[in-house]
């Protein structure tokens, strides 16, 4: 990311710049109801007109995006901030910091975790990364968005597998992906992950949390086969079996699941399956399943 330190001379120029900028008249979007979005200048004529002067045209809209993150208090408000975000990296495609923050405050709660303007938080983390692969805090900004809110397991996984390679990641990072894998359906893939980091673990402790987190997957691998039997058995009859017995019975599951330490299956109350030996499925659960989140962005 490029120092921002200018000579003074170069402040009137931008005082000038801006004048130009004011005066510019961009065509209009239609308003989004009573809300009118701001009204920016296209970026042709600001290279135009702001040509040897670019990064100081950026630091403008910058400022700008600063201003509209600070007054903002709904969420088309919030919503604002994207096009000052896309045109300050169109114009200025290093300035790193833009990316994180503006796609860190966009997403919105409406209530009851119904959230807003996170399609433009995720474009922006990807048009990112386009230039800042090893940027730790974008990877850890996407996979977020990619789960909570996209419901994209698999691919949020991948991010944080990456991430989990980048200098100064945080130690979960790995494990958190294998969950993500299982909740996307791609068990194998989580195990192979899983499997690679028992061998490639540097110490006891860390192979044996791994170990563990292979136990996990293949029991969730069990576990959905189950489900599906499950499902199946509730298109026949309109209703869930009482029992894992039932479905092996009626030739639902072709074999009994299995338990590499000797436990037994169990469907509960919510008609899925669990295991004896496992305390709750492996998954990333969100508000609508009362288990674990990732840290939510703050609320507006």
């Amino acid at each position: 990311m490029r120092s921002r330190t200018y000579l003074p001379a170069l402040l009137v120029g931008l005082l000038s710049l801006t004048t130009l900028v004011l005066l510019a008249s961009p065509p209009r979007k239609p308003p989004r109801g009573p809300h009118q979005e701001p009204l920016l200048p296209r970026q042709e004529l600001l290279r135009l007109v702001g040509r040897g002067y670019l990064e100081l045209v950026a630091d403008y809209f910058w400022l700008q995006l600063v201003q509209t993150t600070g007054s903002a208090i709904d969420a088309e408000e919030y919503r604002d901030i994207y096009p000052y975000a896309d045109l300050t990296t169109d114009l200025d495609p290093k300035f790193g910091m833009v990316y994180p923050f503006a796609a860190g405050v966009m997403p919105t709660n409406l209530g009851r975790e119904i959230w807003v303007n996170t399609e433009e938080s995720t474009r922006l983390l990807r048009k990112g990364l386009k230039l800042f692969p090893n940027d730790l805090k974008m990877h850890m900004l996407l996979a977020y968005n990619l789960s909570a809110f996209h419901k994209q397991y698999q691919e949020a996984a991948q991010v944080l597998e990456q991430a989990s390679k980048l200098p100064g990641a945080p130690s979960y990072l790995p494990a958190l992906a294998t969950r993500l894998y299982a909740q996307s359906g791609s068990v194998n893939a989580g195990l192979a992950l899983a499997r690679s980091l028992v061998d490639s673990a540097e110490d006891e402790e860390t192979r044996a949390i791994f170990k563990q987190r292979v136990f996990d997957l293949e029991i969730e691998g069990e576990l959905r086969r189950v489900d599906a039997a499950i499902d199946r058995f509730r298109q026949t009859f309109g209703a869930a079996p009482p029992d894992i017995d039932t479905l092996l019975w009626l030739g639902f599951l072709d074999r009994p699941p299995y338990d590499p330490k000797g436990g037994g299956f169990v469907i509960g109350t919510d008609e899925r399956a669990y295991s004896e030996t496992q305390q709750r499925r492996l998954e990333v659960f969100t508000p609508d399943n009362r288990g674990y989140q990732w840290a939510m962005p703050m609320e507006k």
